[in-house]
């Protein structure tokens, strides 16, 4: 599993790369606020050259977002009331 995490841009220190068998830590220091915009996950992911089984994006979906889905299936887990333009949104409670 590759971890990124973005608000506006790509953490300067990720990826993080974990295997099925490890357990997961976060980075320490991940940190959000406002100005969020999607698109650099993607253009790392496409600049990566990488082919995802899926994204699963962690939001509360305000923000910009790509005008394109890409060739693999997102899931956006979603806290709170935004709406997504594509891919497959899931509530968070």
């Amino acid at each position: 599993m590759t971890l990124l995490a973005c608000d506006n841009h790509v953490a300067g220190n990720a990826p993080w790369e974990f295997e099925p068998w490890d357990t997961m830590q976060l980075p320490a220091g991940l940190e959000g606020g406002g100005g969020t915009d999607f698109r650099p996950v993607f253009d790392w992911v496409e600049h990566e050259n990488r082919s995802p089984d899926m994204l699963v994006y962690f939001t509360d979906a305000e923000g910009d977002f790509p005008k394109l889905p890409p060739n693999y299936p997102v899931i956006w887990l979603v806290k709170g009331k935004g709406m997504v333009p594509w891919g497959e949104r899931v509530q968070l409670n």
